[in-house]
This record gives C-alpha cells, structure tokens and sequence, in this order.
C-alpha cells in the first residue's frame, strides 16, 4: 500500500552526506529549486544539463508536446549506459537488435538502444515501426542479418509481433526490451503467441532522467528494481528521485517524477522493487465522484478478450475540469461478441469492478461507454498507444 500523504517512504537509500554535496553541486549550475521548495522538477533539469552540456556536449531530448510545451533536457553523450550495464545486461555480444522505437522529433529512446547495443557488443538494426503491410519486403533482411532481439514500446512490440504472425514470416527473437508504456498482460500475449521463446528486459524512467529502474526475465511482469546510488521518496501523490555519483545521463536530487511507486518484493529475489502505480495527474472529477483514470483502464485491459484500451474523454458542459462521459475504446477477440451483443462485455466489466462507476452509470446511462475498435490511437511522435484522448464536442480529438 502507499502511505498517505505527509508519511514518505523510501525505496533504495543514500548516506545524508553525498546528497548535500549534490544539491550543492546543482545549485551551483543555476539548478536550485525554486526559494521555499523542497522538490525540484523540469526547468532545475533543463539548466543543470544545459550548463554540463556547454563543457562535454549533449543530445538534446524532449518529453510533452501533445497538449503543453515541450520540456527539453540535454543528456550526457554516454546517457549514462557504461553505468547501466553495471546492473542491467540485456544484450550481449553476437545479438542482433531490431530497433522499433521511433526516430526523430526529439524522442531520445531511439537512439538510445542503439547505442544500447553498441556498448553490449551487439549489431543493430536502426528500424522504428514497421507494419504488417511493409514486413514482407524486410523479412529476408531481418533473417539474413540474424535478428534475434527486439527494442520497443510494449504497443509497439505487440504489433510488430501480430504483423509477423499475420504475414506467417519466422524470426528466432529470444530476447525483447520494452520501455515508455506499461508491459499490459494484452501487450505480453501478443508478443508470447510470436515469439514464445523470448525472455522480456523492461526499464522504466522519465525523457529527463532516462533509466531509473530495470527488470530482467526472472521479474514479475509489473516489478521493477531501482538502479544503486538512487532513492525515490514516495507518498499517495509524489515520487521524488535523488541520485548521486558520476556516469548518470542526467542529475537528480529531489525531482519529481509524474509517476505513482510504491514498494514491493519481487521473486527474483532482487532489492528495491517497486511497481509503477500510475500518473500522478490522472484524477478527475466525474459526477461529483474522483476517479482515476489509470483505475479504468487497468479493469479494461483485464478483461477477457481485451488487447488494449484507451478512454475518449468529454468533458463536462457545466465544469470544463470535470468529466462528463468516458468512453472506453478496445480492441482484442472479444470484439466480435460485443458486435453481435448490444451489451458491451468490458462495460459490463467496469461497471461491476468499479463500484463508483456503477454508480454513476445507474444515474446517468450515457455517461459511461464501451466501444470496439480496430486499432487504437497512437501518438505521432513516440508511436505509443495514447491513455486517453478528450473529445470537445464540435471540434477535434485531442490527447
């Protein structure tokens, strides 16, 4: 359980002394939190990294720009991999990657695994996505070029995997690594029915401190475990990170990330485990009851015959922070009964596990919908599955 607010917990511990003497050294790059505060966020990051850049260079990266501005980080030349690996060692000499993450547009993972793959001795192949219809064309080249690893979103992975199955082409993948996006159960089938030998290397962070936590084959499927010289400080509502050392991509003393933890064990055996709760922004106001929406999907995406979900999001007329309706929008076998049956089995899921909706729906019907669809909506930048998209009535999806 995460401790209430005002009680912070820790995962991973660092010795008092070398954190004052990294809070100094910001402070010192013009990257102190603001007077009064006892976290810092984006900006302190964007001007430490921009004041290291000046001396040893950088890659310019950004996360946002779907609905706000776009917050911009330079990381490290080495994006702290030589450290990495000390801990984490997915690739090895002799494995060749096929790099699914998307180039470009100032989205660092791309570029990441591979260098990733360069510094674990392995060959890769620099692709972004591919679909089903452009597969048949690259197959020989995948197979004569010994593709026998995968790097990519988890949405990504699934379909790469469901186009490799759909074209009947044959690739010896034993090792896929996954990153941005929750790993669903949907997402882990699509890519298993493809690829049953693979074993599954996760890692989890943010655009401005690239890796913060890892998983290998041995992990239970949502557990990660925090790198050696981090501590994230957490409570029902914030993840602080503070890491001191050298060979990190970026700094970090007290940096909030937009992300819910909380401690767990893991059956590796491993230290400082935790699973990845959720957004920290993801509660809204629906009917005079909080919700979140990361609660929905969870249920969505739990349910039998369900790939993937996302929800489309109306807003309120009378409060435009609140919710007016949600709309669950899936794809997976199950569509075809919710096809033949005007009763949609996922709203029937929600419905039933989440009491508060049920609730709400009993009063007000339409405010709460499920729909099948043939493919999700992805984001045009990272290529990942979009979480939820609002919808103002009149005017344009929005993500």
């Amino acid at each position: 359980m995460t401790p209430p607010p005002g009680t912070p917990a820790r995962i991973g511990r660092l010795a008092p002394g070398p954190v004052r003497a990294e809070a100094r050294r910001l402070a010192a790059l013009g990257a102190a939190p603001p007077a009064g505060a006892d976290e810092s966020g984006p900006a302190q990051i964007t001007a430490a990294t921009r004041t290291l850049a000046a001396g040893s260079g950088g890659q310019v990266v950004a996360s946002g720009g779907t609905t706000g501005r776009l917050k911009l980080t330079t990381i490290a030349p080495h994006q702290g991999i030589p450290r990495l690996l000390d801990s984490w060692r997915p690739l090895h000499p002799g494995d060749v990657l096929l790099n699914l993450f998307r180039p470009g547009r100032l989205w660092g993972a791309h570029y990441f695994y591979n260098a990733l793959a360069t510094h674990c001795g392995a060959s890769v192949l620099p692709m972004g996505p591919l679909s089903a219809a452009e597969l048949p064309e690259w197959a020989e080249v995948f197979r004569e070029t010994g593709v026998n690893a995968l790097a990519g979103a988890p949405s990504a992975l699934a379909d790469f995997a469901d186009a490799v199955r759909a074209t009947g082409t044959e690739l010896p993948v034993d090792t896929v690594v996954w990153a941005g996006e929750p790993f669903t159960p949907g997402r882990r089938e699509a890519v298993a029915r493809a690829f049953p030998d693979a074993r599954p290397w996760g890692n989890y962070g943010s655009i401005e401190t690239y890796v913060i936590a890892t998983s290998g084959p041995g992990c239970a499927p949502d557990l990660l475990h925090l790198l050696p010289g981090q501590q994230l400080e957490y409570d029902a509502e914030r993840t602080l990170l503070t890491r001191t050392g050298e060979g990190w991509p970026a700094p970090a003393v007290r940096y909030r990330l937009g992300d819910r933890v909380t401690a767990a064990d893991c059956p590796c055996g491993a230290p400082d485990a935790l699973r990845v709760l959720g957004r920290t922004d993801d509660r809204l106001k629906f009917h005079n009851t909080m919700l979140r929406l990361g609660d929905l999907l969870d249920v969505a995406r739990a349910a039998p015959g369900v790939t993937d979900a996302q929800l489309l999001l109306t807003p309120d007329p009378a409060d435009p922070a609140a919710l007016g309706s949600v709309t669950v929008r899936w794809t997976g076998p199950a569509a075809a009964m919710a096809t033949a049956h005007p009763a949609d089995p996922v709203r029937a899921e929600l419905l039933r596990r989440v009491y508060a909706l049920g609730a709400i729906a009993a009063q007000h019907p339409d405010s709460v919908r499920a729909e099948p669809v043939d493919r999700l909506e992805r984001n045009s930048r990272t290529g990942k599955v979009v979480p939820h998209l609002w919808h103002h009535p009149g005017a344009a999806r929005t993500t």
